[in-house]
This record gives structure tokens, sequence and C-alpha cells, in this order.
């Protein structure tokens, strides 16, 4: 039977049924907890702590170890020192829009534009965009928005000597020091980062129009991964149970594209990165964040070998919980779907926020393959007596169903 965290998340990786239901917060940029959200919840448990922003494109506090002991996380993230090109190894001071410090990257330095907006810089580029009054940012470098018949060279994935040894050494000392799982978020994406280096629209326009041009893309990118991978895996692999990649293909109303077109196009580059993914870590289990009503797409994902599903959006198209783990609980891990951040968590009385999460672990548990959160990032205006309704309500759960 399991006794650690890392342990049960582990057999709900594997479907055997932990002692508890693990549970998980803010391990990944998709189910966290934006920063004044979690600034309000800090205060309103009476903690004196700095707020860090690992996230400055979200807006996504990284929570400190008291506040994941408190609402009962199992899972602990490892982040890459530059996931939007600015490094986030260091720290410093900023007043934000709601007058108060946070401690962001030394490298954010957003430049204002003469219609209010901001944008922040990375080798002298611009990379991304924030409206004026706005909360987040959006990428606005598109390096192949323009491409004709030849691909150009554009950035590609790769790791420093230098994050190389600071990942291991930051991964070996949460592995020792700590029992919790670790979350290595990896920054692959494939689908996402076509959007992110063409544009959306250009993109998805070229996949119909051009698919030979955007299949020399992808093998050019996925061989990029290969490499990039030696070395992460290298550094991470010994101690960390989770490698999360992200694809979005899914929107509110069903798949971004047709499922013959994943087949065609992107399941063969999926299915490279995650057999070599496997092959050199055996005991890592992949998790991939895509949103949306993404049903008709997950037998292609579980065969590409993805082994866990987050944030399982269970508001979008075709997505029932109940018919989730009838058609695929024996071959994925749900994690995530706990509760609608769309519905539930913003507009229902506490009361209805504790009957569906009591309806999600009832519906997802059994049997393993289910990790407890959220279904996507909690956002600014969610009150802290919501955040500590939904997760009292899962601790409370679990209590009452050990195995």
């Amino acid at each position: 039977m399991s006794s650690t965290s890392r342990q049960r998340v582990v057999d709900a990786l594997h479907h055997r049924q932990p002692d508890l239901l693990p549970i998980d917060f803010a391990s990944t940029r998709s189910t966290g907890i934006n920063a004044y959200a979690y600034r309000a919840l800090t205060e309103y448990l009476g903690l004196e702590e700095p707020i860090y922003l690992f996230d400055f494109k979200q807006c996504l506090a990284q929570p400190s170890l008291k506040v994941l002991e408190l609402l009962g996380s199992d899972c602990l993230p490892l982040y890459r020192q530059a996931p939007s090109g600015i490094p986030i190894d260091r720290y410093k001071e900023v007043v934000m829009a709601d007058g108060k410090v946070y401690m962001l990257p030394e490298g954010y330095s957003p430049q204002k534009a003469a219609d209010g907006s901001e944008y922040l810089y990375a080798n002298g580029i611009p990379i991304l965009k924030r409206p004026s009054g706005g909360m987040y940012f959006d990428d606005c470098f598109h390096p192949l928005a323009q491409v004709e018949e030849e691909l150009p060279a554009f950035p590609l994935p790769k790791m420093t000597a230098q994050e190389k040894h600071d990942l291991a050494e930051r991964a070996k000392h949460l592995f020792t020091t700590t029992d919790k799982a670790l979350v290595a978020s990896s920054g692959i994406s494939i689908f996402e980062r076509g959007i992110k280096d063409w544009g959306y629209e250009e993109f998805l326009v070229r996949i119909y129009t051009e698919p030979e041009l955007v299949c020399r893309y992808l093998e050019i990118l996925t061989d990029a991964y290969l490499q990039f991978l030696d070395d992460y895996l290298d550094a991470v692999g010994p101690y960390v149970q989770v490698i999360q990649c992200n694809d979005d293909l899914g929107m509110q109303t069903g798949p971004l594209i047709a499922p013959k077109v994943y087949q065609d196009i992107f399941k063969p580059f999926h299915s490279r990165i995650f057999e070599y993914i496997h092959k050199k870590a055996p005991g890592v289990s992949i998790l991939l964040h895509s949103c949306g009503g993404i049903f008709d797409l997950i037998p292609d994902l579980i065969d590409a070998g993805v082994d866990a599903l987050n944030p399982v959006q269970t508001d979008a198209a075709n997505m029932d919980p109940a018919a989730l783990k009838r058609e695929f609980g024996k071959d994925i891990t749900f994690w995530g779907g706990g509760c609608s951040t769309q519905k539930t968590l913003t507009f229902a009385a506490p009361e209805e926020i504790r009957k569906e999460v009591y309806k999600m672990a009832e519906i997802f548990s059994p049997g393993g393959g289910f990790v407890f959160n959220q279904v996507h990032n909690i956002q600014s205006n969610i009150s802290p007596d919501r955040v500590l309704t939904l997760y009292r309500a899962i601790l409370e759960w679990r209590e009452t169903h050990r195995s």
C-alpha cells in the first residue's frame, strides 16, 4: 500500500488504488493559481511570505511548501529556467497593479507602448504583449508567419550546460528532501509551438493548405526536441516521476483539428517524442496538458504514449466524466477534472463546490488513474474561502475513503 505522496501518485499513474487519493495543487501551469488570488489566500491563512511569480505570462504564483502542505498537495513542480524566454533563476521586487509587492524575475521589465500596452523583450525581440489594462501576456513573436516555400532558420529548443547542472541539482534536492512526486515542465509542444512560431490562424490554415511544409517544420522541431531530451532527461530523469508536455488540441466545442489530421500530421511526431522519453526514462510518466473537448482524440493520444491528461475540462463538449472514466480509465490517468473553474468554483455556493468535488472523486478514483485538482487555473477573482472549500472538501473525501 502507498505510504508517501510520491508513491500514491505513482500508484495512481499505474492504475493501482493508492492508500489515499493523490492531490495536486499548482504543480503545472495549467492547474495553478493566480498571484492575486494566492496573496488573498495567504493573507486569509495568516501567512506572511513573499509571492513569487514563476509564470508572469499567466500571472501565476509559485505556492510555498507550507501552503502545499495545508492543501494536501502530493506534488511539487520543477520548472525550466527560462520558460518564456526570460530566466526565472533570480528575482526582484515589483509593485503590481494592486499596489503590492511581488517577486518577479530580474529580467521582467515591460516596456510600455503609446497605446498603453506593454511588451517583454528577449534578446532584443518583443516576444510577449500585454494589452492596456490586461493581466496576461500574449505571444507576439511569430518568426515563420511570412514563410513562403522554404523554411528559414528559426529558434529551436535547447538546454545550456548551466541549466542542465542547475536543474539536476534542483531535482535531486527536491527528491531527497521531500516525499512529493516531482512534475517536470519540459516545455515540449508541437501543435502549440506551431501556433507560436507561425501565428494562430496562419498555422491552422497551413496545416490544411501546405501539410508537407508543416511536416518539414515538425521534423526539424522534433529532431531538436530529441537532442534537447538527451540533456534534459540526463538531468531530471533519475528524480522526477512526471514529465509534462503541452499541446492544446481542443476548444469548448470539440477538437481544434479533426482526428484524421491529428493522426496524419501530429501523431507521428508525438509518438517519436513520447517513445524517446519512455525509453530513456522508463520510470517516468508523460502528462499532456490539453484543454477543451478532446474526447475523440484520446484514443490516439493513448496510442502515441500519453500516460495522463490535464486539466480534464469537464465543461467542454463530449467530456462527460463518467464516459471518460468508462471509455479510457484503464489506459490513461485523469489529472484534473475535480471541479469546474468556469462555473462551479466561480459562481456556485460552497455546498455545490463540495458536492461536485465528491462527485468527481467518486467517478474518477476507482482503480487508481486519478490525480485531483481543479479544471485549469484558479483566477484572480476567486476568494480564499472558495479555494479552501475546494481543497478541504477533497481532503475530507479522501480521509473517509482510505484503502
